[in-house]
C-alpha cells in the first residue's frame, strides 16, 4: 500500500496559531510539543513540533507569502491528514509517495524494467551505492530538477536491517507547479504516482493499477502573437508548402517572403 513519506506545502495563511494550524498539527501528533525554532527557506520565523528529541513536523513564516510546512519519513502521512481536517487551502510544492515490497530478486527484477523504460523515453538515469556486490543500490530515474522523479532503492540496507536484504522501496516524487499545485493538494498517496509519466512507469513494471494521467508542471498557455501565428499556418499553411515548392524549399520561401514584403 503507497504511503506519504514526504510532505512539504504552503498554508495560505500568514499566522499558524491564529489560524488554527498549530493546533491542528498537535492534534494530528500525539505527546508533542510546539516551540519555536530557525526558520528555513528564508522565511523569518519558525517552529517545530517535537516528541522527545525528535522533530515531527516544522514550520517557517514570515517574510514570504503563506505558512511553509514540512514532515519526512513516517510522520507525512499525519500532516497531510491534519491538512484536510482544517480544510485549509495550501500548495504543495513537494510530496514523495512510498511502496514497500519485501520479495529476494525483486530489485533486479524491477530495475532491468525501470532502466528499460527510460532508456526508451529518454529520461535520466542515475545509479548510487555498491552495484557490484548488490548492497545499498539506489536507482533514480528522472532528473532531480524535474516535476516528478523515481526512486528504486534497497531499504533494508539503508535503514541498516541486515536481516531484511530483499526490503525494497519504490518511491515517487513530485514537485507541483503553478495551477497544479491547486490539484496536487487533494492527492492521496497513489494519486502521486499517477504524474507525468509515473504511471507510465508502473505499466512498465507490471505494477496493475487503475490511474488516470495528472499533470503537474506549469500550464503553458500561448501568446497572442503564437495565436496569431497558429491561425495563420492553418489558414494558409497549403499556400505556403505549395509556394516553397515553387521557389525551391523552405529557406528560399523565407528569402522570397522577405522580398515581396519590401515596400515597391
Amino acid at each position: 500500500m503507497a504511503k506519504f513519506d514526504w510532505y512539504q506545502t504552503t498554508v495560505k495563511t500568514s499566522n499558524p496559531q491564529e489560524s488554527g494550524l498549530v493546533a491542528a498539527i498537535l492534534s494530528a501528533y500525539p505527546l508533542t510539543d510546539y516551540a519555536p525554532c530557525s526558520p528555513q527557506n528564508g522565511y523569518r520565523y519558525g517552529g517545530k513540533f517535537v516528541r522527545g528529541s525528535s522533530i515531527v513536523c516544522r514550520l517557517s513564516w514570515g517574510g514570504q507569502p503563506g505558512v511553509n510546512v514540512m514532515a519526512t519519513s513516517d510522520n507525512s502521512p499525519a500532516l497531510s491528514e491534519a491538512l484536510r481536517q482544517l480544510r485549509i487551502a495550501h500548495s504543495p510544492t513537494r510530496i514523495d509517495t512510498a511502496i514497500d515490497w519485501e520479495e529476494e530478486g525483486l530489485f533486479e527484477s524491477l530495475t532491468g524494467g525501470l532502466v528499460a523504460f527510460a532508456q526508451e523515453r529518454r529520461l535520466a538515469i542515475m545509479q548510487v551505492g555498491d552495484w557490484i556486490n548488490g548492497k545499498g543500490r539506489t536507482l533514480y530515474i528522472g532528473s532531480k530538477d524535474s516535476v516528478v522523479r523515481l526512486v528504486l532503492y534497497e531499504k533494508g540496507f539503508e535503514q541498516g536491517c541486515t536481516h531484511r536484504p530483499h526490503w525494497v522501496r519504490l518511491e515517487a516524487r513530485i514537485r507541483p507547479k503553478g495551477d497544479a499545485r491547486a490539484q496536487a493538494m487533494t492527492f492521496d498517496p497513489m494519486d502521486v504516482f499517477a504524474c507525468g509519466w509515473l504511471s507510465d512507469a508502473l505499466n512498465a513494471i507490471n505494477f496493475e493499477h487503475d490511474l488516470s494521467r495528472r499533470s503537474i508542471g506549469t500550464l503553458w498557455r500561448q501568446s497572442d502573437t503564437e495565436r496569431a501565428r497558429a491561425a495563420l499556418l492553418k489558414q494558409y499553411g497549403a499556400i505556403m508548402s505549395a509556394w516553397s515548392e515553387d521557389v525551391g524549399g523552405w529557406a528560399e520561401l523565407g528569402q522570397a517572403i522577405g522580398e515581396a514584403l519590401q515596400p515597391a
